[in-house]
């Protein structure tokens, strides 16, 4: 399915969702925010501006609260203090079934995969589109094949999660974040267990869309290996409960 006709698809059902946040305001903005209930410095507050078309990756270990930030930015739940800003809606703030719709301009990978076990890795990367999108069939299949293509997982398709290795996995988890094509994407411990090579690869595929523009990406890590920063816009380190900037 060329571009132009999944940028067709999206417009019915982006509608509502797109109704919900301000046009030109940032991806994704961290105003004010207590990483922790009692912050260890409660005189620094986390401040974190995602702009559109960039990578950013914020990286702490696991005291700091870097872990939380993902969870904040998809609304599933609220900071301690502050406000997270998603295209300029407090998504924290949204009723339960705004927040459902709004989420469709949002692709998310948890830790770990996600995936469905009784699945195989391209029903996994289907879910989306069938369940979340006014797509027909044959675009839901056209958009799922180049799907398959794009993160090179045609030969292991119809496979179940179990059955497939850590890399592999890891790809359908990132193009079924990807497959209703976000405006923003939110990653969560995206490269664990992936080689630097496969962990470069997999951000450049999840931060270029269909058209050949880039997409806003939120990751969180515990480390990040030279050879990722190269795709990398900006690098945030969580310290004392503020933002850091590091040279990427």
């Amino acid at each position: 399915m060329p571009p132009a006709t999944v940028r067709t698809a999206r417009t019915t059902w982006l509608k509502q969702a797109m109704s919900f946040g301000v046009d030109t305001a940032p991806p994704l903005v961290f105003r004010d925010v207590d990483l922790k209930e009692r912050p260890d410095h409660p005189d620094k507050r986390f401040q974190l501006t995602v702009e559109a078309g960039t990578v950013v990756v914020a990286i702490g270990d696991e005291d700091s609260g870097v872990g939380d930030l993902g969870g904040w930015a998809l609304g599933l739940r609220r900071p301690p203090s502050g406000r997270v800003e998603v295209f300029g809606a407090p998504i924290g703030a949204l009723p339960y079934y705004d927040l459902l719709l709004f989420r469709r301009r949002i692709g998310y990978h948890p830790v770990g995969d996600g995936l469905l076990q009784n699945l195989t890795l391209r029903d996994n990367v289907a879910l989306p589109l069938r369940f979340a999108s006014d797509h027909r069939q044959a675009e839901v299949d056209g958009r799922v094949n180049l799907l398959m293509d794009d993160f090179r997982l045609r030969s292991v398709a119809l496979l179940r999660p179990a059955q497939a290795n850590e890399e592999d996995r890891r790809r359908a988890a990132l193009a079924r974040a990807v497959a209703l094509d976000p405006d923003l994407v939110v990653l969560e411990a995206p490269f664990d267990g992936l080689t630097s090579r496969a962990g470069q690869d997999l951000l450049d595929r999840v931060s270029r869309r269909p058209d050949g523009s880039r997409r806003a990406v939120f990751a969180t890590v515990q480390d990040l290996v030279p050879s990722v920063r190269k795709t990398v816009q900006r690098v945030i380190k969580v310290a004392d409960g503020a933002a850091v900037e590091e040279a990427p």
